[in-house]
């Protein structure tokens, strides 16, 4: 990964980046997200129901270990958590949480960042970050040289934004929602949800049922 780079460093650069969307849609229902008060970053366990699953496909719900999302999905998808640190940016704090597919095809992350104090974001720093994000670290080529395409970009009902983008050179699309949380705005989340676009129905499936179960505990 890409370590040590200021959050506000590419702000500039990238508020100018053309989304090549096929045109802002109206805005889609979702239910209504509270601000969430900031809690300092701690280590991310998986909750008591991953713990004790076994492999199976019964569904079972994930809840982020600082409560800021939370969603259903099948128990026999691999889950990891990773303690990024300073990792994606200098002046922030992240751990991620991710959910493979157990043939391999598709992918649910989670990506949260704590700002240091001093640093707060908005709407526009938001959605820079999310390209960048998306650009180098999504990329099938690890670069931000254009193979992500953004096809869509909505703002929902609860504030959040949505991209839908596809890789050009990767063979895989995907479905990225992204927010600024908390009252002092130093909370920041993108959640992302990619898939093969050989990817079963089956598995399609599965990721249409963790966006309708989408909720903030």
């Amino acid at each position: 990964m890409k370590s040590y780079r200021m959050l506000f460093f590419f702000m500039a650069t990238l508020l100018a980046v053309s989304l090549a969307c096929g045109g802002s849609a109206e805005p889609t229902a979702n239910p209504t997200l509270p601000p969430v008060p900031t809690n300092p970053p701690v280590d991310v366990q998986p909750t008591q129901e991953q713990q004790q699953q076994q492999p199976s496909n019964a569904m079972v719900t994930f809840v982020d270990g600082n409560n800021l999302l939370a969603f259903d999905l099948p128990g026999d998808w691999t889950y990891e958590n990773n303690d990024l640190g300073r990792e994606v940016y200098s002046d922030t704090q992240a751990y991620s949480d991710t959910f493979l597919s157990p043939d391999g095809s598709a992918k649910i992350q989670s990506l949260i960042m704590f700002a240091d104090a001093g640093v707060t974001m908005n709407n526009s720093t938001s959605q820079a970050v999310a390209l960048d994000i998306l650009n180098t670290y999504y990329s099938s080529t690890g670069t931000n040289n254009g193979d992500i395409r953004i096809s869509s970009d909505q703002i929902m009902n609860d504030g959040s934004e949505r991209f839908e983008w596809t890789s050009k050179g990767g063979g895989y699309s995907g479905i990225s929602f992204f927010e600024v949380r908390g009252s002092d705005k130093r909370t920041w989340l993108m959640w992302t949800l990619i898939w093969d676009n050989s990817a079963d129905q089956a598995v399609l499936d599965v990721l249409d049922n963790a966006i309708a179960t989408y909720y903030v505990p």
